[in-house]
């Protein structure tokens, strides 16, 4: 009886992180095209696995300017409504480049769909505010 119980406590522990998971799982981005025709993209993967993605693009709109990419990746944790972010030395190679860690961010009290960066060890990446336009996960 107390395998059983146990047994129970796990897979309702689990249930409900996945649960909790799925309010913040989705694609976070924002997209700047300027008048002198510079491209600036971002995007933030926020998976139910407690890992993440990060794609930074830019492209300054001259002929000699070549596309620039930047990559990130690790896991998130929620605590207290902030979802900070993780990188391991074992998340970086010669792609994923960005660690994210001691970065962190919540939903905007006002937009639900908005996700703000309010502190960050990458200095473009502090302050920075995406919005989520697309839910393609599934389970």
């Amino acid at each position: 009886m107390k395998n059983y119980t146990s047994l129970l406590l796990l897979f309702l522990f689990s249930f409900i992180s996945n649960a909790q998971n799925d309010n913040y799982m989705g694609i976070y981005e924002k997209k700047i095209k300027t008048v002198k025709n510079e491209v600036l993209e971002y995007e933030l993967q926020i998976l139910s696995d407690s890992t993440f993605t990060f794609h930074f693009f830019r492209n300054l709109g001259q002929s000699i300017s070549k596309d620039e990419n930047v990559y990130g990746k690790g896991t998130w944790k929620v605590i207290k409504n902030v979802i900070h972010f993780y990188t391991n030395a074992s998340d970086l190679d010669e792609k994923y480049t960005l660690n994210f860690t001691n970065t962190s961010g919540r939903f905007d009290g006002k937009n639900k769909n908005q996700f703000r960066f309010y502190h960050s060890e990458i200095p473009w990446i502090e302050k920075l505010t995406l919005d989520n336009n697309k839910y393609v996960f599934s389970k």
